[in-house]
């Protein structure tokens, strides 16, 4: 057939008609044989494009496109559908070179600032993502897209008046997505300042009026995860997916919850029946690498082992080399999880640098911080707070197992409240009285409460000062076994934990820094040594019972009976009785640590 326009379109629009009423394969051989006559018009490779990227065949979607821009290098919209893909697949820096592309050719164009806003954002690059935004609503100041997408970037800048302001002055039917959109930012600004029941009214009056929205469900459940109200979550999801069985994102968060409720085989069970429906799903199968050995699965392993990590996106590149990783770890070829071990962090630290100058800035900011006398204040009365600190994968979370077998204590997990209250204010009277509102927002009618954001460390000095009755339990662990843990964990906001040399650096930094303290403040600080513990349990856990002045009891060496939800990257294995497997593990990993090792004479 040759390239007669009105053909070409007839034929384009029997392909859309059919892929309308669910005929996929039709519509593609249709496309496939316009395509094969080399025939590319504009509309057909835009359509084609679209239909490939409607049914996630990305890379003939991303080819497609490509192929339009060469041909047609003055129609914007290839640009930015390129560019959408190329976002989806964690290559935003080629998603901004593609836009700004786009820009050359088409200065003034709202549509495509706004793309290069949402890119920004995704790599938190805020200031350039609000001058982009600011010039899509110049040129169509009546957009209401726009000035959602603005207020969501506000909200990410932690400006939630301004953002609140902004959305509550759109004009919007009430039955609009528009409206959705909105009430929906108003969850997000109200779950981030800690506001669950508020956020809930506002997520449950839009269930009335727009139930047939996926994002709803998932709103509600992130919602839930946030204030450890599982049991509701996973209601909320299996209501979800009674509408919408196939969604993957609503069955990944179940399978998410049913993890951290300590329910591992329906974990299992639910991340299994997303590959069945999307055999290269990333997220799932990196998930399953961490408690499942694909034992009764071997079809899924094999897909798994066969995935040539160089044809995939860095997203991906990341996931998969993690669960390669995990599974070589598994089978005890070290070699080979090493390998993906190094692609993995690598493709992390491509995306995000290290963030270890900020800590380590903080930590000597806040240890040379002048404190005077007078906040030194008595609280007999009041809250007693634990503070665990120290590195990731120290064994902190067995240890705030065994403290939650306490009836009286009350685990407020991985909570960055200290932290928020010292960015708000100089003011350190403030502070404390800041850090006790977050508590107060839990409800939980305890009086001992475990912080374990291990990051607390950098603030000893603040703890020492404005919560004299608190105490601090510093867990420390062989550095080899830790380094090597925190390596193999993907971590999504510890960026520091991609570079050994980092990981090695933050940990001799939180050692000396933590000797001095423990010299300044004397019997505030216990050292817990998560190698003793395993090691010999219930010597060791008696004397931190002993030391925290509480009753012994036989329940506090049995931390796996504890029915807690576990919020950490440790969630599966603290559901098994304490043991010392993972000691010592590093002596697999000599060739990796090799650059890192001659720090640490005495284990090495």
């Amino acid at each position: 057939m040759k390239e007669n326009s009105l053909e070409v379109t007839k034929y384009i629009q029997i392909a859309r008609k059919n892929y309308k009423e669910g005929n996929i394969y039709q519509a593609n051989e249709i496309y496939k044989k316009l395509i094969n006559q080399k025939i590319h018009t504009y509309e057909l490779l835009i359509s084609y494009g679209l239909f490939n990227k409607e049914i996630n065949n990305l890379k003939i979607a991303k080819n497609l496109f490509i192929l339009s821009i060469k041909k047609y290098p003055s129609k914007i919209n290839s640009y930015i559908l390129l560019a959408e893909i190329l976002r989806k697949e964690n290559n935003v820096n080629d998603a901004l070179r593609t836009l700004h592309a786009a820009k050359k050719v088409e200065k003034l164009n709202s549509e495509i600032d706004y793309n290069l806003s949402i890119a920004y954002k995704t790599i938190k690059l805020f200031k350039e993502a609000i001058f982009s935004i600011d010039s899509a609503i110049k040129q169509k100041p009546d957009n209401q897209i726009y000035k959602i997408l603005k207020a969501d970037i506000l909200i990410d800048c932690f400006q939630y008046e301004k953002a609140k302001e902004l959305l509550l002055h759109l004009k919007l039917e009430k039955d609009s997505l528009f409206y959705f959109q909105r009430e929906i930012l108003i969850s997000k600004i109200l779950i981030n300042q800690k506001k669950y029941k508020l956020a809930e009214e506002v997520l449950l009056e839009q269930r009335k009026l727009f139930s047939n929205q996926k994002n709803l469900y998932l709103c509600l459940s992130d919602l839930y995860f946030k204030n450890k109200e599982l049991e509701k979550g996973v209601s909320i999801l299996k209501e979800g997916l009674k509408i919408f069985p196939k969604f993957i994102p609503l069955k990944f968060n179940l399978g998410i919850m049913y993890r951290n409720l300590g329910l591992i085989e329906l974990s299992i069970q639910t991340h299994i029946e997303i590959l069945l429906d999307d055999q290269f799903n990333s997220n799932s199968f990196y998930e399953l690498s961490t408690m499942y050995d694909f034992s009764n699965h071997n079809e899924l392993l094999e897909t798994l082992l066969n995935i040539e990590i160089g044809n995939l996106s860095q997203k991906e590149k990341i996931y998969f080399g993690y669960s390669k990783a995990n599974i070589y770890h598994q089978n005890k070829e070290y070699k080979k999880s090493s390998y993906f071990l190094k692609i993995a962090n690598e493709e992390k630290l491509m995306i995000q640098a290290s963030d270890i100058k900020r800590k380590l800035s903080t930590g000597e900011y806040y240890k040379n911080l002048k404190i005077g006398k007078n906040l030194k204040i008595a609280e007999a009365n009041s809250n007693r707070y634990l503070f665990i600190v120290g590195m990731p994968r120290c064994g902190s979370t067995l240890l705030e197992s065994i403290l939650s077998l306490n009836s009286e204590v009350k685990d407020l997990g991985e909570v960055t409240f200290l932290e928020e209250s010292l960015q708000k204010t100089n003011d350190l009277l403030e502070v404390r009285n800041l850090y006790a509102e977050k508590v107060k927002l839990i409800n939980s009618g305890k009086k001992i409460f475990t912080d374990k954001n291990l990051f607390n460390f950098l603030y000893c000095p603040v703890i020492y000062n404005l919560f004299p009755n608190a105490r601090i339990i510093h867990c420390i662990r062989n550095p080899l076994d830790n380094i090597l843990s925190i390596y193999r964990t993907n971590f999504l906001n510890q960026s520091f934990s991609s570079s050994l040399n980092d990981i090695a650096e933050l940990y001799l930094y939180q050692m000396k820094l933590m000797h001095e303290y423990k010299s300044k403040f004397g019997s505030m600080i216990y050292s817990y040594d998560h190698d003793q513990v395993v090691q010999n349990p219930e010597e060791t856990i008696k004397d931190l019972i002993n030391w925290l002045d509480w009753e012994w009891s036989d329940k506090y060496v049995s931390p796996q009976k504890s029915k807690r939800s576990v919020f950490t990257a440790s969630s599966a294995q603290v559901r098994k009785k304490i043991n010392s497997h993972s000691s010592g593990y590093w002596k697999n990993y000599e060739d990796l640590l090799k650059p890192i090792s001659n720090l640490f004479p005495s284990y090495s």
